[in-house]
């Protein structure tokens, strides 16, 4: 069995992610427009037809813009917990705590995926990270935190792949436009993590097994692809001394390789 990853869009601007084991398809959030999502899914072979859910992270607006006119044309499910799916109702006028699960503290399935939720710190409701396990892998989406706790080890380790979020290179951010008070909220352990940050995590997980790593929700001001690549590589290879971890970087405005294990 295999599984399929590409990351339709990954940023402040907007995040969305499509997963599939081939026959149950999904994807984590909605914050691009609905044909952002129609046309990434079609250079896939899909539709959102084809979707089985939409798993939200949080209520913000860059992971759920395109959410009311994707279930209003395509009525699809989403999925969230009570506190998030609370937010974007408030937020968005829409009825999606119809489908709050009320397993969703303790993992659940959808068609033939597994999916663990689990607790991030950000400032949201109530916002989550994701464990899947798919098509015989084991893979994670871990975004908008703003420190790793306990918890997120402990459901991301061991993943085969891992999309993991590495917002801001700390000097750019110093130097950069963002006045102090915003300044403070990214840096703050409910903000977003650093490319240190990310990049020592990374470093944790390559010994725990995981092989591949998506670097996700990258600032467009205050980070580059390259700083956070190279933050990530140096710390995996003065953990491990090795190289042979595969790397992606997840654009904002184009969608990612599609990733098969």
């Amino acid at each position: 069995m295999s599984a399929t990853v590409c990351v339709l869009a990954s940023g402040s601007k907007g995040n969305c992610t499509y997963l599939s084991d081939g026959n149950t398809h999904l994807l984590i959030d909605a914050g691009i427009s609905c044909r952002r999502v129609e046309e990434g899914l079609s250079k896939l072979g899909r539709t959102i037809g084809d979707i089985d859910a939409i798993l939200l992270t949080h209520e913000h607006i860059d992971h759920t813009y395109g959410l009311v006119t994707i279930e209003r044309r395509y009525h699809t499910t989403v999925l969230a917990n009570r506190a998030t799916a609370a937010g974007v109702d408030a937020r968005l006028s829409t009825q999606i705590s119809q489908f709050c699960r009320p397993d969703f503290d303790t993992g659940f399935r959808v068609g033939g995926v597994y999916i663990m939720p689990f607790r991030t710190m950000h400032d949201a409701a109530c916002s989550v990270g994701y464990t899947f396990v798919m098509g015989g892998h084991r893979l994670s989406y871990v975004t908008d935190l703003g420190v790793v706790t306990d918890g997120v080890r402990q459901n991301v380790s061991g993943s085969e792949l891992v999309i993991l979020e590495s917002n801001h290179d700390l000097q750019m951010l110093a130097t950069g436009s963002y006045p102090p008070d915003l300044q403070a909220r990214i840096r703050s352990d409910k903000g977003h993590l650093s490319n240190a940050q990310s990049a020592a995590f990374a470093a944790e997980l390559a010994a725990t097994g995981t092989k591949h790593f998506v670097l996700a929700h990258l600032s467009e001001e205050n980070n580059t692809p390259a700083l956070a690549l190279q933050a990530a590589k140096e710390s995996v290879f003065a953990r491990l001394g090795v190289n042979d971890v595969l790397w992606t970087v997840a654009s904002q405005n184009a969608a990612s390789e599609v990733i098969e294990l």
